[in-house]
């Protein structure tokens, strides 16, 4: 037969078990998703955050070496001929 002490670690055990690490994968999930940046994903999905981006550096080049290329329409980003989305926004591009 076992002893009180010995029953009262094993229950302590087995309820660490069945409680405790359930609601460890719980927290770490919810915490997760506390800190998401939510916000600054939305921000990028409805285009606001690409106008804060500097475009000058990648539109003197397509000028400076006369490549052609395709003017975004919503941000105003030179992108190469063959971009199907601006590399700046992800806007679908026209051309």
């Amino acid at each position: 037969m076992i002893s009180t002490a010995e029953l009262a670690v094993r229950l302590f055990v087995s309820l660490l078990v069945v409680v405790a690490v359930p609601l460890s994968f719980v927290l770490m999930f919810r915490t997760l998703d506390y800190i998401a940046l939510d916000g600054l994903v939305e921000e990028f999905r409805n285009g606001r955050g690409a106008t804060v981006r500097d475009r000058g550096q990648l539109n003197a080049y397509f000028e400076a070496n006369e490549t052609a290329s395709v003017t975004c329409p919503h941000c105003g980003a030179a992108n190469g001929e063959n971009y199907t989305y601006c590399h700046t926004c992800q806007a679908k591009l026209d051309g």
